[in-house]
């Protein structure tokens, strides 16, 4: 080996050490600068899916509670009570004992309307602001609607409120949801 070998060699090595650590302080940089996008993105995943989970069950109990409510010789606890075997999936609770709804009984408001426009029953929490969506029930129809808030005052129930801390909250949000079908 000659002397411009062992130059070049020393030199070439310290390049790489050079160029490595370096190297470390970028990728330190890039990872400051992508992870609060990436925890957004997490987070903004988790609570989509938990409202589509929410609407999901709620629609459902929405659905199957103007079914019950469309037959012959059902009641509003009846109704009330298949809606809270849904909403219960998502530990809500719907106070079918309280009719017409009353302050702070549950986390569900359900109204019934029928045909007549006379006849609107509610059961549940009367603090949810609920205005049934959709057109109003002919003579031989049912309408059900079931209103939800997707936050409570403390931002955890029943969804969790994970975005709040960058800008986008669901409080105050609400999920109201209305089915409407014939009388049998």
């Amino acid at each position: 080996m000659n002397h411009s070998e062992i130059s070049t060699r020393k030199t070439d090595r310290a390049y790489r050490l050079h160029y490595s650590k370096s190297r470390r302080g970028s990728v330190l940089l890039e990872f400051i600068l992508a992870f609060p996008i990436i925890l957004i993105l997490s987070l903004a995943i988790l609570e989509f899916g938990f409202y589509a989970m929410l609407q999901q069950t709620i629609t459902t109990a929405t659905i199957e509670g103007a079914r019950k409510a469309a037959q012959v010789g059902s009641t509003t606890t009846a109704v009330g009570n298949l809606i809270q075997d849904y909403v219960a999936l998502n530990s809500l609770t719907l106070a079918v004992g309280s009719q017409p709804a009353a302050s702070n009984q549950g986390d569900v408001l359900v109204s019934i309307e029928d045909g007549s426009a006379a006849l609107t029953q509610t059961i549940g929490n009367s603090d949810i602001p609920c205005s049934p969506v959709g057109p109003a029930p002919n003579a031989d129809q049912i309408k059900v609607t079931v209103c939800v808030n997707l936050t409570n005052t403390n931002g955890k129930f029943p969804l969790p409120d994970l975005l709040s801390s960058f800008g986008f909250s669901l409080s105050g949000k609400q999920l109201e949801i209305s089915a409407m079908t014939s009388l049998e």
